[in-house]
């Protein structure tokens, strides 16, 4: 009989063990799933800001570039025309680049997620 106990009081401890490191796990993946979220959101906050004023940057440059361009040209709607052929030219440019541009993202946001797990390891 003394076997079994010894063999229940075992069984025992290898079920709260067990129990312990799924409630250890279930926080680790709680606290992954929060970072990556935080980063995710911090990087989505960031770009809109930037891409905000940059957009805002950029409708000044263009405006005040068509203003400067009309006074040497004498002809404001062919500044505007110049101006904005420039853009889409600068559109179509990124268009074209645009899977280099994805791989680029992808690539520092893989190395940035999986090198994050390496280092709690």
């Amino acid at each position: 009989m003394r076997i079994l106990d010894v063999l229940n009081e075992k069984s025992q401890e290898a079920l709260q063990y067990g129990d312990d490191y799924l409630k250890s796990t279930e926080k680790f993946i709680k606290l992954k799933v929060f970072e990556q979220l935080s980063l995710t959101i911090s990087l989505l906050v960031k770009f809109l800001i930037i891409a905000g004023l940059g957009f805002l940057g950029l409708s000044f440059f263009a405006v005040s570039g068509a203003l400067a361009l009309g006074n040497v040209l004498n002809s404001l709607p062919l500044a505007c025309l110049i101006i904005g052929a420039s853009l889409m030219f600068l559109m179509i440019l990124i268009y074209v680049f645009r899977k280099s541009i994805d791989n680029n993202v992808i690539g520092k946001l893989s190395n940035n997620f999986f090198n994050s797990e390496n280092d709690e390891s």
